[in-house]
């Protein structure tokens, strides 16, 4: 299990991020997706292990990884530990994990699970090609994550639609998370909704140079 650095979060999750589970951070841009993701990064590497990141959108940027870990006080070194993928199709990211010794991993992350997808089926009439090769990989992701133990975390945009907030292939990646972590804005700021089976929380937070803390307003 690894904290996610937020008591709050940490609390509704029954302690962390859980071994053998996907966990889904979603949000519209600017909401603190990568943030939060970098924080839970730094934590995994506690454990001793290697962080599988896959970058499928190319801004991965290890300056900002630098940036908290020496705010936090932890040695920059442990950088070396957190090993990028960039993943620049939808075959790349589709067999990627399948020819990769995980063995050594503690966490995997994939940032962004939906964006390749969405670019290279995005024709209308590719709808349905595109829904059942983005379920067949999500299956394979959550069976990477029960038979090896490893948890892993996938971040997803959301888009204003017709005035409603919609999760980029909603529909295709629900049914293959066990813990979707929501975040947004609003007017006090940033607000953070954990949606499990089991229950609906939420709580307020900030962005800070050190990463995502609870908001103390």
């Amino acid at each position: 299990m690894i904290e996610t650095g937020l008591k709050e979060l940490d609390k509704f999750l029954d302690g962390g991020i859980k071994d053998g589970l996907i966990t889904s951070i979603s949000g519209q841009s600017a909401t603190g997706k990568t943030q939060l993701v970098f924080q839970i990064c730094l934590n995994a590497l506690h454990n001793g292990k290697e962080v599988l990141f896959q970058d499928t959108t190319g801004e991965f940027r290890p300056e900002r990884l630098v940036e908290m870990m020496h705010l936090q006080k932890i040695s920059s070194s442990l950088l070396d530990k957190i090993k990028v993928n960039r993943v620049t199709n939808t075959a790349q990211q589709i067999q990627g994990l399948s020819k990769t010794s995980l063995e050594r991993y503690s966490l995997i992350i994939v940032d962004s699970v939906t964006d390749l997808f969405s670019f290279e089926y995005s024709k209308k009439e590719q709808s349905l090609e595109k829904h059942i090769s983005f379920m067949k990989y999500m299956h394979d992701l959550s069976s990477i994550a029960i038979a090896c133990k490893i948890p892993i975390i996938v971040t997803n945009i959301v888009r204003t639609i017709n005035e409603h907030e919609k999760e980029n292939l909603e529909e295709s990646i629900s049914m293959y998370i066990h813990n979707k972590i929501k975040l947004s804005k609003n007017s006090n700021g940033y607000l953070c909704n954990i949606i499990s089976p089991f229950s609906n929380k939420k709580f307020q937070y900030t962005i800070t140079p050190k990463g995502i803390d609870h908001c103390t307003m």
